[in-house]
């Protein structure tokens, strides 16, 4: 076939009934006789070709065209399959005489132009997922001060993990392949098991782990075993927005649970809610106040799942990166009665895209929860699974998060640094002690809103939180939530000199001092 046929053009007489100029697209995934039947198929819907018309010979569209001849015959014979033409011995292919969806297209539009279009109907979960939208506004793909949730891509070891992978890869078999267990890779399930008994205490076998597609796809599962649709879960309030799906997911009806500085309130959720069958909380290390719930409350709240016998799903977000001294305990392992579902993601502590979590699941769930994962298969790559197994028993993983524990505390410092220097008073910087984010409050008497700084930070290429996204019911306190965690120290303390300009735009004057 001679280069550059794609460009040429079947160009016919002006005046003749089988006149189809055209050109076959350069770099389409689409194949030739797909192309040409697109072609065809719209000029005759449009009106184009009329009724009866006859088409050019398939020699002719062959040699016009620059393709074979069987690719025109392919095209021809999709189009007479269809009902769009018909072949005659004498006459050759001609466009059909009834066509088969032009009174129906002709029908809709002629409905589309007397009325407006009625919106689709949805589902509650579809409108309760529309009303969940929110946090921060994305500029770009790539990782800029301040996103929330976004690890230090920056310092991931691609190198050590690609050659992980390409490992896993090569050695595949068939046995491999079929991912027989639904629970998931086995040797991944035994390497979490042991990781999580020396980083969290939460003692646990291989077989209390079934491996995930995330940490919102652990809490909807664990909710699916123990409640019913229209059941109540408390939630934390504010809440990460995924909490929030993963509840209207699984049918339940989520109870707002306020949070202050020592933590979930118990005595409120049990005054607001006794009767729940879960909760879902961050106990330590919550999103996005950043707060650990103290000894006390945990204490209560096992209490009152073992009395109510409801279940409790500990989100352990962020908990590897403490930026001083050892993680706090575990909720799960301070549980006695089999009450804690222990959820946790590789999302942070690997990178985003990764998509495998894990949930360990109280001995006395198991089976339930292993039936219900049966009916569903395994979530994630069997691969993956398999890299990321001896990324773990090697000692990889534990040396990235140390790495990333250093990087993180370095990142708060200079960010803290930074955001007093530039934006106080108006900004009074929270709890930072753990993970890669962190809550601001706005002073009081500051004459902005949340939503009007995030915007003016967005237009000075800053990204950020507003803190109202985050409540479900009425916000308590205003702020935002800040990424320091993609960001080197020099890109964060450049943001926070933005964000300054950004503030005194919003608030309408030259500086970022509060309005008496």
């Amino acid at each position: 076939m001679p280069d550059g046929w794609y460009g040429r053009k079947c160009q016919l007489s002006e005046h003749r009934p089988d006149q189809l100029p055209f050109a076959l697209a350069p770099r389409s995934r689409a194949p030739l006789f797909e192309q040409i039947y697109e072609h065809v198929r719209r000029r005759i819907l449009a009106g184009d070709l009329a009724p009866g018309a006859a088409l050019p010979g398939s020699r002719r569209m062959a040699s016009d065209l620059g393709v074979s001849r069987t690719t025109v015959l392919q095209a021809i014979e999709t189009l007479r399959a269809e009902g769009y033409v018909v072949a005659h011995a004498r006459s050759g292919v001609r466009v059909a005489r009834a066509r088969p969806d032009a009174q129906p297209i002709a029908a809709a539009r002629a409905d589309a132009g007397a009325r407006p279009p009625r919106p689709p109907r949805l589902t509650a979960f579809a409108r309760d997922s529309l009303a969940l939208r929110g946090g921060a506004s994305r500029l770009g793909a790539a990782p800029r001060a301040f996103r929330p949730g976004v690890p230090a891509l920056d310092l991931f070891p691609i190198a050590a993990w690609t050659r992980y992978v390409a490992r896993s890869h090569a050695r595949a078999r068939a046995a491999t392949l079929e991912a027989a267990d639904p629970a998931g890779h086995r040797g991944l399930r035994e390497a979490i098991a042991r990781d999580v008994a020396s980083a969290r205490g939460v003692r646990a076998s291989a077989d209390q782990v079934f491996v995930t597609n995330g940490m919102a796809h652990a809490i909807e599962e664990a909710l699916r075993i123990a409640v019913a649709p229209g059941e109540r879960v408390w939630i934390e309030d504010p809440t990460y927005l995924g909490t929030r799906r993963a509840v209207a997911a699984a049918g339940a009806r989520a109870v707002p649970v306020p949070v202050d500085d020592a933590g979930l309130d118990v005595a409120a959720g049990i005054a607001r809610a006794g009767d729940a069958r879960a909760a879902i909380v961050t106990p330590s290390h919550h999103y996005p106040l950043g707060v650990t719930t103290d000894l006390a409350r945990r204490i209560a709240l096992l209490a009152w799942a073992r009395r109510a016998r409801a279940l409790i799903v500990e989100d352990d977000y962020d908990s590897e990166f403490r930026h001083r001294g050892r993680p706090v305990m575990s909720l799960a392992g301070l549980d006695d009665a089999g009450c804690v579902v222990y959820a946790g993601t590789f999302s942070k502590t690997m990178y985003p895209g990764l998509r495998i979590g894990f949930a360990i699941v109280p001995a006395r769930y198991v089976d339930a929860y292993a039936a219900a994962r049966a009916a569903a298969g395994n979530p994630a790559s069997i691969l993956e699974q398999d890299a990321l197994a001896a990324f773990i028993g090697d000692g990889q993983f534990a040396r990235h998060v140390r790495r990333m524990r250093v990087a993180y505390r370095e990142r708060a410092e200079a960010f803290a640094d930074a955001l007093r220097a530039e934006c106080a008073p108006a900004l009074d910087l929270g709890r930072c002690d753990t993970g890669m984010q962190v809550c601001a409050r706005l002073a009081r008497g500051l004459a902005v809103g949340e939503g009007a700084l995030r915007d003016a930070a967005a237009a000075r290429g800053v990204e950020l939180g507003a803190l109202a996204d985050y409540y479900l019911g009425r916000p308590r306190m205003r702020g935002a939530v800040f990424g320091f965690g993609c960001a080197r120290p020099a890109a964060l303390r450049a943001g926070c000199r933005e964000l300054a300009l950004a503030l005194g735009a919003a608030v309408g004057q030259g500086s970022a001092a509060p309005v008496p």
